[in-house]
This record gives C-alpha cells, structure tokens and sequence, in this order.
C-alpha cells in the first residue's frame, strides 16, 4: 500500500527545519503538551489542501515550507491519482509540497509542478485520510457512504453491469430526444422536399430551355415584320395569286426552249439548268415560308403562353435557384432527402421500445445492485456494532440506510449509482432513532466509529495512509489499549499515525516517535527521535507516572510494551 516515507518542515511554528521519515504499520507520535504534536498533524493537513494561515509562519521568517514524500503507490490509487493529472512517477513516488509566505499566498506543486489548490485537495484525499477531533470526512460526507458500502459488499461487479445497462438508456434517451427535438426541423425540410419534387417534376423542365425559348419570344414578337417579307419571297419567288412569280416564268422559258431544239443544240442542257433553277427557287421558298409561319395564325396567343411558361421558369429559378440548372440540381437533392428519411416515424417507434427496454433492464440491474446492497448493509451493520462495542462505545448503535430512490411517478429513479441512497446513522442512546452522523457524534465518538469501520473495511479498500488525531481524548486505559490494538491490526495492512497521550495506546505501536521541545539560542525549538525500545518504556513510565517516575512504574511500562507488541 501506499506511504508517506518522508515529511520535511521548515518555519512551522516552534519547528525550525525537520526532517521525519516513516515506515509501514502504526507509528505513534507521544510527547508533551505543546511540543509541536499538532503542528506535525497541521504540517501534514497542509499537504492535504487545508487552508493556510500566515499566522503559523515561525516568527521573524519570511516563509513556511512543507514537503511529503508518498512511496509504493499502489495501481489503484495511481489510476485515481492519473486521472486528476498528478500521475506518480515509474518508481510509484510522488512528491507533494506546499509554500506559504508572509503575505498569505500560497504555492501547491505535485512532482515539482505547480497545480490549483482544488488539485492538491483531491491528491491529498487519495493519499491519507487524517481523523480526529475535526477531521472524520469520510464519515461525515454522505456522498461516500455509497461507494463504502459497495466496496465492503463487493457490488462493485454488479454496480459496473448496472453502469452499461444506465449508459446504455441514457445514449438511446439522447438519440430520441435528440430525433424528437430535431421533428419541427424535419417536418419542414420535408414539407419544403416534397413541395419541390412536386412544382419542379410537374413543371417538366427541360436544359437550356428558358434560352431556347427567349429566342423563340424574340422572333414570335418580330413576326409581323418577319412574315410580310417571307411573303414577298414567296409571292415573287414561287406562287403569286396576282401574276407570274420567277417560277412561272422558268416554267414558261422551258416549254419555249424545248421548241428551240433544233436550232439551239444546247436547249436540253439549258432546259434542266433552268429545273434546277426552279427546286433552287422552291426550297428557297419554303424556307422563306416557314419565317411566315411562325406565331401561326395567331403570334400574340404563342407570345402570351411563351412568356407564361417563362413566367413559370422564373418562378422556379426564384425559389429553388438561379439557374434550371440548380432548379434540377434541387429536385434530385429533395428527391434524396426524402429517400433517407423515410421510415423517420418508424424509427422513433423502434427508438422508444428499444429505450423501454433499455431502462426496463437497467431497473432488473439496479434491483439486483440493490439487493446487494441490504445485504451488504445487514452485514457491514453487524460488524461495525461488533468493533463499536469492543471499542467501549456501548451506547452507539450504527445502522446504514439503504433507501430506493423514486421519481414522481413513483417507478425506481435511475442514477449513475443505482436506485439506492445509502446513508451511515447512528443512534447515541438506546431507543433513540438513528439520526445523521453529523448530527450526533462528538469527536472522539468519531474517531472510533471511523476506526470501527476502518476495521470492517480492511480488507476491502485501497486505504490511503491513516492518522488519527487524539482519538483517545476522554477515554479510560483499557479502552485506549483496544483502540491500540485495532490501529495496530490496521497498520498490518496500511501505514497508520496517531497522536497520543494515552500509554496504553502507545505502546502498541510498531514505531514510537518522542516529540520533544527545546530552547536553542533562546528560542524553542522542537526535535522529534524515533525510540528504541529501552527508552521507549521511559516515554510510556513518563506518560503513566507524571513527575516522579518510579521502578514500579517503569516496571508497568515495561509489561504494558510488551502487552502491545504481541
């Protein structure tokens, strides 16, 4: 499990410049009454994110410095710490630091780079939990009563089953919410498409065809200009009611001419010159004729349903693009549209009977996680009433809530966690209903409730590194020596601290470190010495035996250390 192996202190209150390094287990911290105990603790709270003051500066400097270094980190708590953005290092280290200056400003840096506040507080948190008087967070956050309980009950395995399922809702809730929001949208899009595959196929377009026809309106308004000298062509050409055209007159020069035979010998030759002259005269003619033609017998009809169609033309141009080009262009895009978005109605009514079923199986998922959870709740009840009442807190009964949770319709609410509100409540007295944490317990009771749960959760959870902070505040002998052997079952599996006063508390520590203050140069200063085992048992005859410490005394500290150590 993780550690803090090292804290260094510079300008601390009475602590000039100290240096401690650590080890696994229960390590408890002795000594007296305004040695700097406490300033060790607030040093480590610092680290922790805890609101800096420049009054806890050591007079006459201009800045406080504190440095923690957490080794063998363990993958848990290293994927946590990756995802706030303080990743420890490949050696599993991570090195955290907090300056405070005489102008109240103060500088956080995780692995030497400076981060926001908020930052420090999460990788604080992931670190070490310090419980003491002030200090029981865990217990007092509701928020994480839930996620201790799943640990303790491993519903973790069904809680992510129940996380797809929910997810799984929610993506098919925002499909068709997303669908329904986008249906005004659509139903004009549509609208618009189908009444621009209509107009535009109706209309029968063909390219090019508004040219086509500007000409053709050109030539129409100029027809009778245009027809009375194609009928002069004709008339003087081909056929001429009131006289002879040149036709006539060929055909009048050829009988002649084929009287001419034998005294012209080329008569023949001229005669089928004068035939070709004639079909010459009668195509030009009929092209001349047909300039006559055009309007029909009635232009001013042809203009009026030529500028009507182009009226239509430009209609469409107006609305569905500049050119009949695009107009073209836009009846294929609507006619694609449509086609894509067809079967939309189709698709909502298989969206939402798929979304049915969808929350219809993340309920069957947060039913069974909730059944897991009572479960759990009736055992984690069971145990933590077990290491209460061997705590000597006889009174206190702790009871976890596990509540469904219902929408106003009354069907199972679905969070990201389940269908479940979990709360931890106690009842102080006998008979008493159970009541918030927050609301009942004092500091000390705390202290143990959150030791009789760290107990229950030992073996359940990554724990950071513990300290707890006079937890034996008003308690008799042989309660301290229980809750000494429960922080030392504890620091079997994670590094535990504890300030004490109690003898019977510290002689159950694997490590003992005497805090002690001295006057240097007219000042006071303070020095912390990790004890062997001789002077351990003067610490402890110290703690028991006041002023004057006696062989009886020493000899009681001696079996009192010994008591602790098995």
């Amino acid at each position: 499990e993780s550690m803090l192996a090292a804290l260094h202190i510079e300008n601390i209150a009475v602590i000039k410049d100290l240096d401690l390094d650590f080890s696994p287990g229960l390590t408890v911290l002795t000594g007296e009454t305004g040695a700097g105990k406490s300033i060790i603790i607030g040093s480590v709270k610092l680290l922790l994110g805890a609101r800096a003051d420049r009054d806890m500066i050591r007079a006459g400097e201009e800045r406080a410095f504190v440095e923690g270094l957490f080794t063998d980190i363990d993958e848990t708590t290293g994927k946590a710490l990756a995802e706030i953005g303080s990743p420890p290092d490949e050696n599993g280290e991570l090195l955290l630091s907090r300056t405070v200056t005489a102008d109240g400003k103060s500088v956080c840096r995780i692995g030497g780079r400076a981060v926001p506040l908020s930052q420090m507080k999460a990788a604080g948190t992931l670190l070490i939990g310090i419980h003491g008087q002030h200090d029981t967070q865990t217990l007092l956050r509701e928020d994480t009563h839930l996620l201790l309980l799943d640990r303790y009950g491993d519903c973790r395995a069904q809680a992510e089953r129940y996380g797809i399922a929910y997810e799984r809702s929610l993506a098919l809730k925002r499909e068709l919410t997303g669908m329904q929001k986008e249906e005004a949208t659509v139903k004009d899009t549509e609208e618009r498409c189908r009444r621009a595959v209509k107009e535009i196929s109706e209309a029968k377009i063909k390219k090019g065809e508004d040219e086509e026809l500007e000409k053709r309106k050109k030539l129409v308004r100029d027809a009778q200009k245009l027809t009375r000298q194609a009928r002069i062509v004709c008339r003087a050409l081909y056929k001429n009611e009131k006289g002879a055209s040149a036709y006539d007159l060929i055909e009048i020069a050829q009988t002649a001419l084929e009287q001419l035979s034998d005294a012209l010998p080329k008569s023949e030759d001229y005669t089928a010159r004068l035939t070709a002259c004639r079909l010459e005269l009668e195509e030009i003619a009929e092209s001349a004729n047909a300039v006559a033609q055009i309007g029909g017998e009635n232009p001013t009809e042809e203009l009026n349903r030529i500028e009507d169609r182009l009226e239509l033309l430009r209609d469409l141009k107006k609305r569905y693009g500049g050119s009949l080009e695009e107009v073209l262009e836009t009846l294929e895009h609507s006619k694609k549209w449509l086609e894509e978005n067809e079967g939309r109605e189709s698709k909502q009514k298989k969206l939402r009977e798929e979304l049915e079923k969808a929350v219809e199986e993340a309920r069957i998922e947060a039913a069974k996680l909730a059944e897991l959870r009572r479960r759990a709740a009736a055992r984690l009840e069971k145990t933590v009433n077990e290491q209460i009442e061997y705590l000597d807190l006889n009174k206190v009964v702790f009871k976890v809530e596990v509540t469904d949770e219902q929408n106003a319709s009354g069907a199972p609410k679905l969070t990201p966690t389940g269908a479940n509100a979990v709360r931890f409540l106690i009842s102080a007295n006998p008979g008493e209903p159970p009541k918030p944490i927050s609301e009942i317990a004092s500091g000390g009771e705390l202290s143990r409730i959150m030791l009789a749960l760290k107990v229950a959760l030992s073996d359940k959870e990554a724990t950071p590194s513990l300290v707890f902070d006079e937890i034996d505040t008003g308690i008799s002998g042989k309660t301290s020596q229980k809750i000494g052997f429960k922080l030392r079952e504890i620091g079997a599996y994670t590094q535990v601290f504890c300030v004490t006063h109690s003898a019977q508390l510290a002689s159950c520590g694997h490590h003992h470190l005497r805090i002690t203050k001295t006057e240097v140069d007219g000042r006071n200063q303070t020095f912390v010495k990790e004890l062997p085992d001789n002077e351990r048992v003067e610490e402890l005859a110290r703690i028991m035996g006041g002023v004057h410490i006696t062989d009886t005394v020493r000899a009681s500290a001696k079996e009192l250390l010994a008591d602790g150590q098995k």
